[in-house]
């Protein structure tokens, strides 16, 4: 069986490549061209060079394949149209080219943010690429991952350690009450592999979580204790927050819009998992324990 692995030269791809080779899969990736990190690729990858936002250019990998994990897209951006070019188009483009090639089975990696009662322009892009993934005539199945810890990933994440860490006293917007569950890379990647390989997986829509429900603030106490720092949290209430634009640049800076940096501490993302446990055997740990 052939997999094809877009996105594969980031943290997570790299890590799907490694867990479908140790499956017995072969394994080709689509990684952009002049990408830096399709050198960290494993050996016995197969690498093709395209853009998910340019159709061409990326048909060629699709030939032959099996299985298509549909990972490529992009997490911060403050250009203009730029979610929606590549993540909502671009998985458009993978889609066609999967039916097109004869692909019999799609898996496409979302995001929990989905689910936000309010869609930030990421969110929005994420859902239209469910969409298209659903309307594309092939078998598929989604799968929504939380915050993504571990390994050099979880750009989030990092994020908001960064953040924790750089001053003596930390703002959290609500007192950082929202709730999260965030998740191992090394688990992230399981459920990936597991559900686009197991037929019960096929149609469904997963959310791929840790075991532990957690408040940022308990979070954020949990990044202190593990590099034995004791900085002082002072909660912001909700209407200072949504008008201190600095805000931004204490959370992410430039990639950042304001819109996506407060809706990491506005919305919950602490989702149920009993139905991936249930069809693929995920069983997840907790990332900060």
């Amino acid at each position: 069986m052939i997999a094809l692995v877009t996105g594969g030269a980031g943290v997570v791809g790299r890590a799907l490549c490694r867990e479908l080779l140790k499956r017995g899969l072969c394994v080709r990736v689509l990684v952009l061209p002049g990408d830096a990190q399709a050198g960290a690729l494993p050996q016995g990858v197969e690498v093709f060079y395209g853009d998910v936002a340019d159709y061409g250019s990326i048909c060629p990998a699709f030939k032959g394949v099996d299985v298509v994990f549909h990972l490529a897209a992009i997490l911060l951006s403050t250009k203009p149209g730029a979610f929606d070019r590549i993540n909502a188009e671009g998985t458009r483009h993978v889609a066609c080219a999967a039916k097109k090639a004869g692909v019999s089975r799609l898996l496409y990696v979302s995001s929990i943010s989905v689910t936000y009662p309010v869609l930030t322009e990421y969110g929005k892009s994420k859902l239209a690429g469910e969409a298209f993934v659903k309307q594309s005539g092939i078998p598929w199945t989604i799968v929504r991952p939380t915050l993504v810890i571990g390994n050099g990933g979880g750009i989030e994440y990092n994020m908001f350690v960064a953040y924790v860490m750089r001053f003596p006293v930390y703002f959290l917007p609500g007192g950082g009450k929202c709730l999260k569950r965030p998740v191992k890379s090394e688990d992230l990647v399981e459920g990936i592999a597991l559900a686009g390989l197991l037929e019960n997986a096929v149609g469904q829509t997963y959310a791929l979580a840790g075991s532990k429900v957690m408040t940022l603030a308990q979070m954020a106490q949990s990044v202190l204790k593990m590099r034995g720092e004791r900085h002082l949290m002072l909660p912001m209430p909700w209407w200072i927050a949504r008008r201190l634009a600095v805000l931004k640049s204490w959370i992410g800076g430039r990639p950042v819009t304001a819109e996506q940096a407060l809706a990491g501490f506005l919305y919950d993302a602490a989702p149920q998992i009993e139905n991936a446990s249930r069809d693929l055997g995920y069983n997840p740990g907790c990332p900060l324990e």
